[in-house]
């Protein structure tokens, strides 16, 4: 039987808690009165492979995939890359059994002109041992020795333009069926999300994701895709889950632990204290998180959207009560951004001012003119083959302004068009240069919105170089936020990850 999600009050009795830091996670005594948002536990898992079968043969607004399947076709499959989200790459991964059942059927159907496009959009490509680790030995060992699985290539000069300024990978465009199989876990990445960005040219998919992101924009693109393409959609949402054996104290609630969990709590302490940073990041990156699955939906994209959206929101939301004077929050071990590499300063900030504080039901759960503080040591330490665009923005662009716009009007062109940049990208599996512009742009409505932003424990230089301020410990992180929220402000502190939706009903 799963827990809800709950807000819990510190008292004299309250255990020092958990707050995560990126690539590690402090142990921190809260103040007396600070409310803390704690994620839901997982659901009840279901049987994938069970799951996967009944929404192939009873899909939402849409015939059931068999019905579509007949001799002579070609038929496009596109799956999620494996950065969404980083628990996936657990073995046995789920899209190898939604696969698997999929070229089953079209078998079955006689179908022989078959492609698997990995849709990473302006993400980095997928290597080869990534990709085998998707799709299954068995699925990349028929494919792969015919050229016909591998990412999507945003800047490939073949792409196809099926309306003005919309260009797609052209096995999509020819196909006769694309069937599109997402695994979720946030609701960004459900309905028409992975295709209007994924398999679309760069100058498609930076329309919809530059400037903080263009709903209008997407949609449009949505519906050009809609009018010109036979999708049939899978969606398999993933329940909470996110650490292996070893650390799933860290999903724990802490008053619960049993003495092995304090001292692998130690344990990881320690080896904080001394592993590098790159080191530590590859601990929490774990292959085998246990993750399961909450739901299966498959049909019509907007239907399943929707279906997917809603089991999503009934896992993660969590009702706070009244937004806070101080959000006190860190990031995730992984993100979409930084799977297989070391957590820089832009990911670090993304995944609490975009994503973190993104995740509410109307209102962020800090108020207008509060503060955010926030956990993490932005150490200036960047892949030099996954992000040397945002090692680049980050050295040169913010050494003189943050101003959004200003960078826009600046700096834009050259991270969008630098041959460089379009080079790591297509044969380095680097993020595509617009990638750094596409994260600072996420920044800017919790820049607006709060009056402070402090870093604990963060390099001084690095938070300077965001525009934010940095603290050495909570208690100054509270003394410096005091102008602005006074000296007894409401403080509330979200316990993630896991994800958490902050539901604003006070």
């Amino acid at each position: 039987m799963h827990r809800p999600g709950f807000v819990l009050e510190v008292d004299e009795r309250t255990p020092p808690l958990l707050i995560a830091e990126g690539a590690g996670c402090r142990l921190e005594r809260l103040p007396l009165g600070t409310r803390v948002a704690y994620p839901a536990e997982s659901r009840p898992g279901i049987d994938p492979a069970l799951a996967i079968g009944r929404a192939l043969t009873e899909p939402l607004g849409q015939v059931p995939l068999g019905d579509l399947l007949r001799p002579g076709i070609k038929l496009a499959i596109v799956f999620t890359d494996a950065a969404r989200p980083a628990p996936a790459m657990a073995r046995p991964d789920v899209r190898t059994e939604a696969l698997e059942q999929i070229l089953s059927l079209a078998a079955d159907a006689g179908i022989d002109d078959v492609r698997l496009v990995a849709a990473n959009g302006l993400r980095r490509a997928q290597n080869e041992e990534e990709i085998r680790g998707l799709v299954g030995e068995r699925v990349h060992r028929s494919f792969a020795s015919d050229g016909l699985i591998g990412p999507h290539d945003a800047e490939a000069p073949d792409l196809v333009e099926i309306a003005p300024g919309v260009r797609i990978n052209r096995a999509v465009a020819e196909a006769d069926l694309v069937i599109d199989v997402c695994v979720v876990s946030d609701l960004s990445h459900t309905g028409w999300q992975q295709l209007t960005t994924g398999i679309t040219g760069a100058a498609t998919a930076w329309a919809q994701l530059g400037r903080g992101g263009d709903p209008q924009v997407r949609d449009e693109v949505a519906g050009v895709l809609a009018e010109h393409l036979t999708v049939w959609h899978l969606e398999i949402v993933l329940d909470q889950s996110l650490y292996p054996p070893r650390l799933a104290f860290l999903g724990k609630r802490e008053w619960e632990w049993n003495i092995r969990d304090r001292v692998n709590a130690l344990g990881l302490r320690r080896l904080q204290g001394f592993a590098p940073h790159r080191v530590r990041g590859l601990l929490l990156d774990s292959p085998s998180a246990p993750y399961g699955v909450l739901a299966v939906n498959g049909g019509d994209t907007a239907a399943v959207g929707e279906a997917s959206r809603a089991a999503l929101m009934d896992q993660q939301r969590v009702d706070i009560g009244a937004q806070a004077d101080v959000v006190i929050a860190g990031p995730a071990p992984v993100t979409e951004h930084n799977h297989g590499a070391v957590m820089n300063p832009l990911i670090a900030a993304w995944d609490t001012l975009a994503r973190t504080f993104g995740a509410h039901t109307g209102k962020p759960a800090v108020r207008e003119g509060g503060a955010l503080i926030l956990f993490h040591p932005l150490t200036q330490e960047f892949n030099a083959r996954f992000h040397a665009a945002s090692a680049d923005f980050f050295a040169e662009v913010l050494t003189t302004t943050t101003d959004a716009a200003q960078i826009r009007a600046e700096h834009e062109e050259r991270f969008v068009s630098d041959e460089w940049y379009v080079s790591l990208y297509r044969t380095q599996n680097a993020f595509h240069g617009t990638h750094p512009l596409q994260l600072w742009d996420a920044l800017q409505p919790a820049i607006d919105h709060c009056g402070d932003i402090i870093w604990v424990g963060a390099d001084r230089a690095s938070a300077e170089r965001l525009g934010h301020r940095a603290a050495s410990t909570l208690a100054d992180a509270l003394e410096i936020a005091s102008a602005s929220v006074g000296r007894s402000p409401d403080i509330l502190h979200l316990h993630t990850p896991p994800s958490l939706i902050a539901d604003v009903t006070a």
